[in-house]
């Protein structure tokens, strides 16, 4: 769990120096003010340099430029902000609604635990991907807001399985028959030994979505769904590129470095969140 909170700290930090802003007037983000660079600002005659080149300011780019002349390193820098904070928030909806409904069904048994699990089996098998584009698309001054609601509301169904497991396993402990026994309100039987139970498993199923999710808010960022919704997003970045390159085109590394920066993000995540090491 340590390993858990320590990772959890370190992606608030990301999350919070490239995703906040200073004011409307002020549009760039703490990390644009530290590295003296805007995010958003436009050199077409330095258009897709490759890796550690020079610029015409006598500037060098670590990872090149884009489409724009904008550099790639600091753009990627920000879209890892946007992509946490759009599966993290994600992620903490259908952590919320996934614990409430498996803990409902877990405690109440019977035909409410049949409804509800009936419920949860028809909308995982509602086609997510499609759905959110869809909503996406047609409500698009929703803006992010939408985005990780609907990936919160449509993934949700794992963890109220797992947590309505949990719950089942609980509520039939000695201390928990001891507590009932006693008198002990259900509310309070609930807060005090059952959630706490709960919360390990609720923790790592949280977690572990949260790659799931960043992926898919690259691919709706990239079929160009979510419009400004995501300004800086790792499906941006890729597609922005991709529309102005041709067969002939020689510059295949601003599809690359993006592509990798977000395998690499992926792969850190899994690695860092693995379940074997949260469940120590």
């Amino acid at each position: 769990m340590r390993r858990l909170l320590l990772v959890l700290v370190v992606l608030l930090g990301v999350i919070a120096l490239t995703g906040l802003r200073w004011s409307p007037r002020t549009p760039s983000s703490v990390v644009e003010v530290v590295c003296g660079w805007n995010a958003d600002r436009t050199q077409p005659e330095d258009r897709l340099l490759p890796p550690l080149a020079v610029r015409k300011d006598g500037s060098r780019v670590v990872l090149g430029t884009d489409e724009l002349g904008r550099p790639l390193g600091l753009r990627l820098w920000l879209a890892l902000g946007t992509s946490l904070a759009i599966a993290g928030a994600g992620a903490l909806v259908a952590v919320a609604l996934g614990t409430a409904i498996g803990t409902a069904a877990g405690l109440a048994g019977g035909r409410i635990d049949g409804v509800l699990m009936r419920i949860t089996e028809v909308t995982a098998g509602v086609p997510a991907v499609l759905l959110i584009m869809v909503l996406v698309a047609a409500l698009r001054d929703w803006g992010a807001w939408l985005l990780f609601a609907g990936m919160g509301l449509l993934f949700w169904q794992s963890i109220a399985r797992l947590v309505r497991a949990r719950v089942l396993r609980l509520k039939s402990e000695p201390y928990v028959e001891a507590a009932r026994a006693l008198g002990a309100p259900a509310w309070h039987r609930i807060r005090r030994h059952v959630l706490p139970g709960v919360w390990p498993t609720v923790g790592t199923a949280g977690t572990l979505l949260l790659p799931r999710l960043i992926l898919l808010e690259s691919l709706v960022a990239y079929l160009g769904v979510s419009g400004d919704a995501t300004p800086h997003s790792f499906g941006r970045i890729i597609a922005g590129i991709t529309a102005t390159l041709t067969p002939l085109s020689p510059s295949w590394w601003p599809v690359i470095v993006p592509c990798v920066a977000l395998a690499c993000a992926v792969l850190v995540i899994n690695l860092a969140l693995d379940q074997d090491d949260l469940t120590r």
